[in-house]
């Protein structure tokens, strides 16, 4: 066989005594071979239908056209990796051969006519020997049918994180005369996890795909580790049915990958659960007891280095009479018309040891409690406590409870000379807001809303105790955080404004330092109720006997609040501070500093 094209000349050379062209001299041969090119009509097949590959001799380099000289053969394979797949064919024709004195041929492979099941994906490759061949391999379909496929835009892996988006791609090789359309169900079970999850997707006629809108998988706030998540496929026609039944998608499990420590109370406290008595007081006996006085070092080690003991409140029902001043009522004018504030209603000390806010219906509209500490305006000093003054860090052990649909467990440090006492306002440090589900959103707000902070956490359970807290580092500096975790630190550069010095919480002695306010609140705005809610979310609450609503309703139970300083702290020496060893409410609360 030899490697040699002949150049077509467009016209006889005319010489004196030449009347004409004689055969022989139509071909002229060439200096260097012209290479072939291989195409083919379609990239995806289905049974009954033509494979057509042209194989074609490109012009030379000055671009005349060329034919071959000679026969030479063509070998032709279909393989799947190492696999041969050419028995989708019916003849498959592995050898041909170039005429010569041609330019173009076209070779057909019919694709069986029935007994394809599924598709092959598979290197269509042409070789002939000594001459070179542009696209001498393609990637092509064979399939039993044009199935659809449904995939994740831009996600050949599948893979979402948990509160993430994703957009679904339903695909078909071949355009259909009708629309074609999937049903898209999740595996049951599964049907909560998605927002804005379609039912169906429809790939119009005359067209290839269709997108559907992002889809965003859930944050469910628990641990749950990465899940595998399936979405049941359906199509309507028969004669396009699905590459695939189902599309399952790798959720990445947030609480997963966040910071251990956050679920971990004993990264506080090696033992939570203890009770803090000062140094010189012995009653509580029975159970084992913390023996704290003001300037002794936070019990964990990496913490006392830094905090040093301040105050602790810690709940017990006893007789002995005291000062019920201690912790107030915390009304809100705002809120009157449809959340009534009375603590010694809805504010309940138990037998365990525990205070326990919870709610109930007020004829029309609904009840609660409101407490706070630590305020003190003019001669009112008793619920002073201790003052919150940068340089502080307060931890309090709280849990959730019930169903808290339309209800907001709620505990913030607030600055009285703007904030409104029940109401989430500016000059404000939330250290625990829980508006669904174990959702925990903290943050710091200065002057405007606009200027606020904020971080949701989730942790395994919120109706478990954790120990929340918050940090005034210094006049510049705040952090937050869950257990052993800090989920949020704010420095003064990053808000508008910084309400939380020294100096811009009060002038006057008695009105220094912020306060602690701890409460349900309801879903919605001043006298309003969320539009948001759900019809009848208040239908479980109205059922409740009213002596059960502590056990049974929605609420909140702080098992201690305790107070640490570092050296930013500064207490001048005329300040009025309740310095009482303990005090106690009968029936109420215990408290110890």
């Amino acid at each position: 066989m030899k490697n040699i094209l002949y150049k077509i000349l467009p016209v006889c050379l005319l010489t004196i005594g030449l009347t004409g062209c004689e055969d022989e001299t139509k071909y002229r041969p060439l200096p260097e071979a012209v290479p072939l090119t291989m195409s083919i009509n379609e990239k995806a097949f289905v049974m009954g239908e033509h494979l057509k590959v042209d194989i074609k001799v490109e012009p030379d380099a000055d671009g005349n056209e060329v034919v071959a000289n000679e026969d030479f053969d063509i070998y032709f394979t279909a393989k799947a990796g190492t696999e041969d797949v050419a028995n989708v064919f019916e003849p498959f024709s592995s050898i041909v051969t170039f005429p010569k004195g041609e330019k173009q041929i076209q070779v057909d492979f019919p694709v069986k006519t029935s007994g394809l099941v599924g598709t092959t994906t598979m290197e269509f490759v042409a070789f002939a020997r000594g001459y070179k061949m542009a696209n001498s391999s393609q990637g092509i379909k064979v399939s039993d049918y044009y199935r659809i496929s449904m995939s994740l835009e831009n996600n050949t892996e599948n893979v979402v994180t948990e509160g993430g988006k994703f957009v679904l791609v339903a695909k078909v090789d071949k355009p259909s005369s009708v629309p074609l359309e999937v049903t898209i169900t999740p595996k049951e079970g599964e049907e909560g996890r998605y927002d804005n999850l379609p039912s169906t997707l429809t790939i119009p006629a005359g067209r290839t795909s269709v997108k559907s809108a992002a889809v965003t998988i859930k944050q469910d706030y628990e641990m749950t580790g990465d899940l595998q998540l399936v979405l049941n496929l359906k199509s309507n026609s028969s004669s396009n049915p699905m590459t695939a039944p189902a599309l399952t998608i790798t959720m990445t499990d947030l609480e997963s990958m966040a910071d251990p420590n956050l679920y971990d109370m004993t990264t506080v406290y090696e033992n939570p659960n203890i009770m803090f008595i000062s140094y010189d007081d012995d009653w509580f006996t029975g159970k084992e007891t913390a023996k704290m006085d003001e300037g002794t070092a936070h019990p964990n080690a990496e913490l006392g280095s830094q905090w040093k003991f301040d105050y602790a409140i810690e709940f017990h029902k006893n007789s002995t009479s005291g000062d019920y001043q201690k912790l107030g009522n915390a009304t809100d004018a705002n809120r009157g018309n449809v959340l009534k504030i009375d603590w010694t209603k809805y504010a309940k000390v138990t037998d365990e040891g525990e205070l326990n806010i919870c709610v109930g219906v007020e004829g029309t509209n609904y009840g609660t409690a409101g407490i706070h500490c630590c305020k003190s305006l003019g001669q009112m000093w008793a619920q002073n406590v201790t003052r919150i003054y940068p340089g502080m860090r307060i931890e309090m052990k709280v849990r959730l409870g019930g169903n808290r649909t339309g209800f907001v467990p709620m505990i913030e440090v607030k600055n009285p000379a703007t904030a409104t006492t029940c109401k989430e306002a500016k000059r404000s440090i939330c250290i625990l807001k829980n508006v669904s589900g174990s959702a925990i959103t903290q943050s710091v707000r200065g002057e405007v809303v606009s200027d606020a902070k904020s971080v949701v956490s989730a942790i395994p359970k919120v109706e478990d105790y954790n120990i929340y807290w918050v940090e005034l580092v210094d006049e510049n500096t705040i952090k937050l955080g869950i257990n052993g975790s800090t989920t949020l630190e704010v420095t003064r550069d990053m808000l508008d404004s910084w309400p939380f010095t020294k100096a811009s919480t009060g002038t006057s002695v008695g009105a220094k330092g912020l306060y602690l306010v701890m409460r349900m609140d309801l879903f919605g705005e001043g006298n309003s109720v969320s539009s948001e809610l759900p019809a009848g979310w208040d239908t479980e609450l109205k059922s409740i006997n009213p002596a059960n609503y502590a056990t049974e309703g929605p609420r909140m139970i702080i098992d201690w609040i305790r107070f640490y300083v570092n050296d930013n702290y500064k207490r001048e020496a005329n300040e009025l501070v309740n310095r009482d060893y303990k005090v106690s409410i009968p029936g109420k609360f215990y408290q110890f500093y």
